[in-house]
């Protein structure tokens, strides 16, 4: 993750504490973000929770620009998450 300018790039890959640490990035500079990049390999998420988390942040702020969310994807493949409970 880096900023250049008003531009946030992430990549797909993230994992779960990599995206609670983007959440906690954006909070208090959603207001100067005017675009949220992704950089990398652009076919695998590894969990479904930056993909939420872009969602409700274009939820917060429509005219943030995530092309991922307003352009049609396309991505081959979904990491997982295992969850124990037991």
């Amino acid at each position: 993750m880096t900023i250049d300018g008003n531009v946030l790039e992430i990549e797909l890959d993230m994992s779960l504490d990599d995206v609670v640490a983007l959440h906690e990035f954006i909070k208090n500079r959603l207001q100067y973000i005017e675009s949220i990049e992704i950089v990398g390999a652009n076919d695998q998420f590894v969990s479904s929770s930056l993909f939420s988390l872009l969602f409700s942040i274009k939820k917060s702020k429509p005219s943030l620009m995530i092309p991922l969310i307003d352009a049609p994807a396309e991505i081959t493949e979904f990491g997982r998450v295992h969850w124990d409970v037991s």
